[in-house]
């Protein structure tokens, strides 16, 4: 069994381990890959994080200039300020730098702040919106003064809830502080775009009094583009949120899709803390990323694995049947060997047997002539006779035989034509070839036997032979055949021990022929003037098969 399945346990084992070194260079290569990618992520994170403390020192520079002059200073001071600065690398994805006044709510610093808007930019304005809080954060100075920052002037940003809890951290705390995501006041309608902006408070130098706060808005597509983009760029897609990665914090994704190669590193989650608020940053490879190790031989390597498994399965195969076409040939060289011993020995078998017939036929054939012209005319016709049968069987090849037809002529070649067929009893039987060749070559040896030391030596002796189907209940039929043959005298120890010996060649052969070949039995049952012989086969084995 286990012979026989070698080549596909070859083929399991080899294909197994090059499976296990297929994945573990996959393992290995994707572990590679992936720290390669968390450091792109990480590198984006830093840019982000670098980009943002960037603006927080431009607001603590505005913060600088304001201590240094001691009071808020004078528009014209703040724009030129202001334009040093926008030529800073610094100042990209800044929307602005400005002033919002704190004051209490009233009709006192209305009139206050309209005074100062139109001061400082020529504007009719003053605090906008409406407000029931009792204090106003109105923004009376925003550089550069562009169209989008000039809507913003008067703004109250105290009256918006997540502006004020922003600029109250700020107070609170006395440092720079953020807001959450807002809608910025200087956005167009038609396209808006989430913002949030940076607070920090500035107080009188001289008093130490609350004058208001220093801020700067930011776009937040803006802030993560400019720092993205610079060169070399990032092949990332990011997704961030203003706190909890949830819907309602979402804030910026990149408009580049995430790759979606099998072999794509997975996300990595990054935190970057903006001014007193937390975002949380998820880094995924963009389609332009490629992984720096290419996967493609691990494939390859299991290709390779499944190819070396079946050639080494083909090989295998090929050498076993190399060596069961060699154990066939060695056992049909035996075969051939036995056979033509068998043969050998059967051929030199029927020759004595032959002899003794003709020995036995002329013996007879003397005693009854009177003369020897008829002892010549009467052995010559049987000796024809004789040789009739034996080119009849020859002619039909055995194929089938009738057993009465087969045991008259085998018993004529031994008493002559005028043999009395009313000593055989039994139905009609068809034999098929391997029964036909069976029983004839049984007939044979029991004739043969009867002619050289039983009943048939003398003209006194007696032979019966009958057959019969027997049906039991519940058993397979079987075909049963007797011959008994009985002598007037007694044999002699001689002739006795020659007819029931057993280890001859004749006996031999007809346990070949009965035993083995037709899977019966034969029981021989000697006694003083002769023997008794019967043969028992499964009838199944004997008849003809019918056709379909």
């Amino acid at each position: 069994m286990f012979y026989r399945l070698q080549p596909v346990l070859v083929f399991v084992v080899v294909a197994f381990v090059g499976m296990l070194t297929a994945v573990a260079s996959w393992y290995t290569i994707d572990q590679t890959n992936r720290l390669a990618f968390i450091n792109v992520a990480e590198d984006a994170v830093q840019r982000v994080g670098d980009r943002i403390e960037n603006h927080m020192l431009l607001i603590k520079s505005v913060e600088a200039h304001f201590q240094a002059v001691g009071e808020v200073p004078s528009v014209g001071e703040f724009q030129v300020f202001v334009s040093h600065l926008q030529k800073t690398e610094q100042f990209s994805g800044v929307q602005g730098l400005g002033f919002a006044r704190y004051v209490e709510t009233g009709p006192a610093s209305d009139q206050a702040i309209s005074a100062e808007l139109a001061r400082n930019y020529g504007l009719d304005r003053t605090s906008w919106p409406e407000t029931a809080e009792g204090y106003r954060t109105p923004i009376v100075m925003l550089e550069p003064s562009n169209e989008a920052n000039m809507r913003a002037l008067g703004f109250d940003m105290y009256s918006e809830p997540t502006r004020r809890a922003a600029i109250l951290a700020a107070l609170a705390e006395a440092r720079l502080r953020a807001s959450g995501t807002v809608e910025l006041v200087q956005e167009d309608s038609q396209n808006p775009q989430a913002g949030f902006l940076m607070y920090t408070p500035f107080f009188a130098a001289n008093s130490g009094r609350l004058l208001g706060l220093i801020y700067a808005p930011f776009r937040i597509p803006n802030l993560f583009e400019s720092a993205l983009r610079r060169p070399p760029v990032l092949p990332v897609h990011i997704t961030a949120w203003d706190g909890e990665p949830a819907a309602a914090n979402l804030i910026y994704t990149t408009e580049s899709q995430a790759s979606t190669r099998m072999d794509a590193s997975p996300a990595t989650v990054m935190s970057v803390e903006v001014a007193g608020r937390l975002w949380t940053i998820e880094i995924r490879p963009s389609q332009d990323y490629h992984p720096p190790v290419d996967q493609t031989r691990t494939i390859m390597l299991a290709i390779a694995g499944f190819l070396l498994a079946a050639a080494l399965a083909a090989s295998s195969r090929a050498q076993q049947r190399t060596i069961e076409v060699g154990e066939a040939l060695r056992q049909h060289s035996e075969r051939a060997l036995t056979d033509r011993e068998f043969l050998l020995q059967e051929m030199k078998h029927r020759i004595k047997n032959m002899i003794a017939r003709v020995l036995a036929m002329s013996r007879q054939t003397a005693r009854s002539a009177d003369s020897l012209s008829d002892f010549t005319e009467s052995f010559s016709a049987r000796l024809q006779a004789m040789a009739a049968s034996q080119d009849l069987l020859a002619r039909t090849s055995w194929q089938s035989a009738d057993l009465q037809t087969l045991l008259v002529q085998e018993l004529r070649q031994l008493f002559g034509p005028d043999f009395n067929e009313g000593q055989l009893q039994g139905p009609d039987i068809k034999l098929n070839e391997v029964a036909a060749q069976a029983f004839g070559l049984a007939f044979h040896e029991l004739a043969t036997n009867a002619l050289k030391y039983g009943s048939a030596r003398s003209d006194e002796g007696e032979l019966n032979i009958w057959w019969r189907i027997e049906r039991e209940p519940g058993r397979a039929e079987h075909l049963v055949f007797s011959w008994r043959e009985r002598s007037k005298t007694a044999l002699d120890e001689q002739d006795l021990s020659a007819i029931t010996r057993k280890g001859g060649f004749g006996t031999k052969l007809l346990d070949a022929t009965m035993r083995v070949e037709l899977g019966g039995s034969i029981t021989t049952s000697p006694d003083e003037f002769g023997i008794d012989v019967t043969i028992k086969v499964p009838y199944d084995r004997v008849k003809v098969a019918q056709q379909a």
